[in-house]
């Protein structure tokens, strides 16, 4: 049933974004006959679904439904988040790259952003600290990128031209990532620094949930520590935070991770 769930995904982001996955998941179009492209408001519900059977809408977030598509890339070990897959936690020593899609069509790059577009947060947390039976320090926060726009965000990225195809534009985005992972120190439009998932050992595998929060990100603060983002309560943090602060949850991805030692 999950593996459906994440073969649909796959194949009906693809089909709306042909050139956005990488060629291992545009194969899936091959073998998964039958959906439409402008089936997205099933595209929407099977997000929905994964987040439900995940318990990231519950634990982590209130109800939604998606209206916008989160591409996370990890690129230099060529790993993807896709909705709850397993990642090496070596890969995600760095921070990744992002794009984020309206889930109702692709994106168009006519007209390039005016003043009254929207304004987006992407945050990084997780609700499994230190583990998904004990989560003392849930929920942990990662990462907080703010002032980020439509149709695209990421660091240091200059809006494309309407000349540039997706492949151009990732390889831009790519071309951002130097960081150290050693290294917490803030970057251009960080509230709250990337600090790379580290699960203890014998922990069991951690949900890593990627958070697109719509509104206003001009008097935004961060939390006042990482752990329980600041709220002092097990499993609190992202809504707790996205609620004093007015903002929307419009999108959601997450992959797992666990140490080596189990």
């Amino acid at each position: 049933m999950y593996r459906a769930l994440i073969n649909w995904i796959t194949y009906s982001f693809a089909l709306a974004y042909p050139n956005v996955l990488p060629e291992h998941q545009q194969e899936l179009l091959a073998q998964q006959p039958g959906a439409s492209i402008n089936d997205h408001l099933h595209f929407s519900s099977t997000i929905r679904d994964v987040l439900l059977q995940h318990q990231i809408i519950t634990q982590v977030l209130d109800d939604f439904e998606p209206t916008y598509y989160l591409d996370i890339a990890y690129h230099k070990d060529h790993e993807r988040v896709l909705l709850g897959n397993d990642i090496p936690v070596k890969a995600v020593a760095k921070r990744p790259t992002f794009t984020f899609h309206p889930i109702s069509g692709p994106p168009s790059y006519g007209d390039r952003p005016s003043e009254n577009n929207l304004t987006f947060t992407l945050i990084l947390t997780d609700p499994d600290a230190l583990s998904y039976e004990h989560p003392v320090k849930s929920e942990m926060c990662h990462w907080i990128m703010t002032n980020l726009t439509t149709p695209i965000g990421s660091t240091e990225v200059d809006w494309p031209d309407s000349s540039k195809s997706w492949d151009d534009l990732l390889d831009s985005v790519a071309r951002t990532e130097s960081m150290d992972p050693a290294q917490l120190e803030k970057k251009a439009g960080e509230l709250e620094a990337y600090q790379p998932p580290g699960p203890p050992k014998k922990t069991g595998p951690h949900r890593y949930v990627f958070v697109l929060l719509e509104g206003d990100a001009s008097n935004l603060h961060a939390p006042k520590e990482r752990p329980h983002w600041g709220y002092g309560k097990e499993r609190h943090g992202v809504r707790d935070w996205a609620k004093e602060n007015n903002l929307t949850v419009v999108g959601a991805n997450f992959f797992l991770a666990q140490h080596k030692k189990q």
